[in-house]
């Protein structure tokens, strides 16, 4: 069925000749017609646009000519990065909709690599502490989709696109991911260009990718990353280092309960599992990336203060003129922090292929008004570790839970593959109805 393709599955029945890139995206936009009414994962689609590309690049797959490895596929972006022929509103009153803007880097690179960008999905304000969009859990509609990324992981999760982008500087990417029961991949920092990215932080912001398998999220990286991955040799037996120490205490019982059993299923099948204890350092971590977040938000927010202070949410201005107090000397030792952190914490991979925990430390949270618990995320923002979420299981109350893997900077790709072994052993989840 064509709404159950993953993205890889996907470009390979359209390079095939077994789909049709017009038919790929009609039977999208008839989902959408479906399920948007109930989820609101779209700030903008751009249905005649997709429609006139599709048929262009049906006739170029007809005669041979695939423009790359997405070729008409539809993809979604997080209505923060820029797109040429759409508005960049980023979930403001604050942004100009007539404002006319060229793609940014990584819809160039989506574009160049054959994908048919379907529209904008919906974000938090700005991409970071302003007001959630509505986009609902196509699970339990009464339940947040996670954010910011919000509707990135709302329109993967209820099938009205297959793939789509985000941005994380806390846990904005992997989090919607995890609540909607897909596969997402959060690169070393760096490792996918920000041009045209509306900035939260500028050295903790990374795009993102949500997708409805572990095997897409390799493919996508490799259209979009800066440069080139080098193709890896996958371990034989991989060796997970647990960090139980990390995730516990915080962690709801059933969410605990769903993590062990599925590193019981993988532990059966050959893979190495222990647990791996935190350097003393770590404690500090959620404070010291607040205090970089808040200061580099607030100084790119300033201008905006004073332009449009009148259309700018209250809960977003009082925490941008809230943040604009830090001391600077505070943002410096911030960074210092940072960095020591990060070389306390790369050892911890001499002896383990990739680190393992939940993605979250409970499912999506009931209401809209919070878009869930991003504890276990921040830390690999903060440093710029490759980090990975696919669905482990189910919580108590039916609502998916991930299982997340971290890995040393630059290791992105061994991050993808441990995402996509564990995929093999624990399954993919079936859309929601």
């Amino acid at each position: 069925m064509l709404l159950d393709l993953s993205t890889s599955e996907m470009a390979g029945h359209i390079a095939a000749g077994a789909l049709d890139p017009v038919d790929a995206v009609s039977g999208i936009l008839g989902r959408i017609d479906v399920m948007e009414p109930k989820v609101h994962a779209w700030a903008h689609i751009d249905r005649s646009g997709a429609i006139e590309t599709a048929k262009l690049m049906s006739q170029e797959a007809k005669a041979g000519n695939l423009r790359g490895p997405l070729h008409g596929v539809p993809v979604g972006i997080k209505d923060v990065f820029h797109a040429r022929g759409m508005p960049t509103l980023a979930n403001s009153k604050t942004m100009d909709p007539s404002a006319v803007y060229e793609d940014s880097r990584v819809v160039a690179a989506l574009r160049k690599a054959g994908a048919i960008i379907l529209g904008k999905c919906e974000t938090v304000e700005f991409a970071g502490m302003g007001v959630p969009p509505a986009s609902r859990n196509p699970w339990n509609l009464s339940h947040t989709g996670g954010g910011s990324s919000s509707g990135s992981g709302v329109a993967v999760g209820a099938g009205t696109v297959p793939a789509a982008i985000g941005t994380q500087t806390g846990g904005s990417n992997l989090r919607p991911a995890s609540y909607n029961g897909v596969a997402g991949l959060k690169p070393s920092y760096g490792a996918v260009a920000r041009t045209g990215l509306l900035p939260v932080s500028w050295s903790l912001d990374h795009p993102g990718l949500i997708a409805r398998s572990a095997v897409d999220l390799r493919l996508i990286f490799g259209a979009i990353a800066r440069t080139a991955p080098k193709p890896i040799d996958a371990p034989n037996q991989w060796r997970l280092g647990i960090l139980r120490d990390f995730f516990f205490e915080t962690s709801t019982p059933d969410t605990v309960a769903v993590l062990d059993a599925a590193l019981s299923r993988l532990g059966a099948t050959g893979v190495e599992l222990a647990d791996v204890p935190l350097p003393a350092l770590f404690s500090a971590h959620s404070a010291i990336h607040h205090l970089i977040m808040s200061t580099e938000m607030a100084v790119f927010h300033a201008p905006r203060m004073h332009r449009h202070a009148d259309t700018m949410s209250e809960r977003h201005l009082t925490l941008a003129q809230a943040f604009s107090l830090v001391p600077a000397g505070y943002y410096i030792e911030a960074l210092r922090a940072r960095r020591a952190l990060r070389d306390a914490m790369l050892p911890l991979f001499a002896d383990r292929h990739v680190l393992v925990m939940p993605t979250t430390p409970a499912p999506a949270p009931e209401g809209l008004e919070s878009t869930g618990n991003a504890s276990l995320l921040t830390p690999w923002s903060l440093l710029g570790f490759p980090a990975a979420t696919v669905p482990c299981g189910l919580a108590e109350n039916g609502l998916p839970l991930g299982l997340q893997i971290v890995g040393a900077p630059g290791t992105d790709l061994l991050v993808i593959e441990a995402a996509i072994a564990a995929e093999r052993v624990l399954g993919r989840l079936d859309l929601p109805h």
